[in-house]
C-alpha cells in the first residue's frame, strides 16, 4: 500500500495536512491526516532541552509563565495536533504548571488527548534503586551479546547530561540477583502520579523507561502488577516507555499482556537506541503492537526534515516532538508534512 498526494485539497479542515491513502491496485482505500501522527512533547515546556545548561535554564524561564506554555500549545491546535504528552507533577518544578495548562485546554474544550508519563519508583531494600548502578546493570546484561553498547551509553549526548557521566558510571557497581528479589515500587507514589490525571481525556498512559530494568531483573510479576494498577484507577490505553528497545520489546511482547504497546526513542543518529541502533530497529519492526517514536530530533541534533524522514519508516501509530516556540511547532509540523509526501 502507498501514499500519494492528493491533486486537491480533501476536507475542510487542516485539508493540505491529508493524503489519500490506496492500495496496490490504485484503489483510494481512505484519507489520512498526517497530523494525527503528531504528539506534542512536554520536556522543552518543563525545562528540559537536552542541549545544555545555558539551554535549560532559558526554558526554565521562559515557561515558568503559563501563557508562554500556551503559545505552544495553542500554536500546535491550530495546525491540528491534538495529542500533548506530559508527566507527572512531581517530576520537574514545571510539570504541575503544564498539567494545569493542559486542564484549561480540556475545560475550554478543545478536543485532545493526553499521554502523561509516570516514572516508576524503584525501592531495593527501602532505598531508592540509584540511576547510575541501574544504567551499570543495564550493561552487565547486554555487553555479551552487544559489546559496542559501552561506547555507545558513555557517549550518549543525552545520557552526557547527567552530572560526571562518564566518570560515575564506570566505576558503579551492578546490582545482582539478590537486589532483583527485594525490588519493588513505590505504590502510593505511583499511584500519586495517575490520580493527578484523573478526569483528564487521557489516550495512553506511560510507565516510565525504569520499565527496561524490570525487564531485564526478571520482574514481569511487577510490570503485570503496574498494568493492573492503572486500569484499577480507570485508564484502559497502557504505553510502556524503553529506552533498551532491542531487549525490551521482545522480552515484554513474549512476556506480558494487558498492554498496548510503547514509546521507544527512534531518530537516524541512534541517540537513546540500546543495546545497538539496529537492535532497536529490528524490535520496533517486529511488534505488532503500537509503537510511538520519542527523542526523533534527538533533542535537537537532527534536522527535523530528515528525523521525520526516518521515523515514518516504520509504522508507527505516533511520533512525540519537543518544541518550544511557536514557530518551532509550525517548523516541525510542516517538515512532517515534507517527509511523509516525500515517501
Amino acid at each position: 500500500m502507498r501514499w500519494i498526494p492528493p491533486h486537491r485539497s480533501i476536507g475542510v479542515c487542516n485539508s493540505y495536512l491529508r493524503m489519500v491513502y490506496y492500495d496496490n491496485m490504485g484503489k483510494i482505500m481512505g484519507v489520512m491526516n498526517i497530523i494525527d501522527r503528531l504528539v506534542l512533547g512536554h520536556m522543552p515546556l518543563v525545562g528540559i532541552s537536552y542541549q545544555s545548561r545555558d539551554k535549560d535554564d532559558e526554558y526554565r524561564r521562559r515557561f515558568s509563565n503559563a501563557k508562554a506554555m500556551r503559545e505552544v500549545a495553542d500554536a500546535a491546535i491550530k495546525l491540528g495536533v491534538t495529542k500533548f504528552a506530559a508527566a507527572s507533577p512531581d517530576s520537574s518544578p514545571l510539570a504541575r504548571l503544564h498539567i494545569h495548562v493542559l486542564e484549561a485546554l480540556v475545560g475550554e474544550d478543545f478536543d485532545i488527548e493526553i499521554i502523561p508519563c509516570i516514572g516508576i519508583p524503584l525501592r531495593i531494600g527501602g532505598g531508592g534503586v540509584d540511576a547510575f548502578r541501574r544504567w551499570a546493570t543495564y550493561l552487565a546484561f547486554e555487553e555479551g551479546e552487544s559489546p559496542e553498547v559501552r561506547r555507545r551509553i558513555l557517549d550518549d549526548p543525552i545520557l552526557n547530561f547527567r552530572e560526571g557521566w562518564k566518570h560515575r558510571l564506570p566505576g558503579s557497581r551492578p546490582y545482582d540477583e539478590a537486589d532483583f528479589r527485594e525490588l519493588t515500587v513505590d505504590w502510593e507514589m505511583f499511584e500519586g502520579g495517575l490520580e493527578a490525571f484523573q478526569g483528564l481525556p487521557v489516550s495512553y498512559m506511560e510507565p516510565g523507561s525504569e520499565t527496561d530494568f524490570l525487564v531485564m531483573t526478571g520482574r514481569f510479576d511487577l510490570l503485570g502488577e503496574l498494568v493492573d494498577r492503572i486500569k484499577e484507577h480507570g485508564f484502559g490505553g497502557i504505553l510502556f516507555g524503553v529506552h533498551h528497545a532491542g531487549v525490551t520489546i521482545p522480552r515484554l511482547d513474549d512476556e506480558l499482556d494487558g498492554f498496548d504497546g510503547y514509546l521507544t526513542p527512534l531518530n537516524p543518529l541512534g541517540v537513546m537506541m540500546f543495546p545497538s541502533k539496529s537492535s532497536a530497529e529490528r524490535a520496533v519492526r517486529a511488534t505488532n503492537r503500537s509503537v510511538t517514536a520519542i527523542k526523533p530530533l534527538a533533542g535537537g541534533r537532527v534536522k527535523p526534515e530528515d528525523a521525520f524522514r526516518y521515523v515514518f519508516g516504520f509504522d508507527v501509530e505516533g511520533c512525540m516532538i519537543g518544541c518550544a516556540s511557536a514557530s518551532e511547532v509550525e517548523g516541525n509540523i510542516e517538515a512532517a508534512v515534507q517527509a511523509q509526501r516525500a515517501m
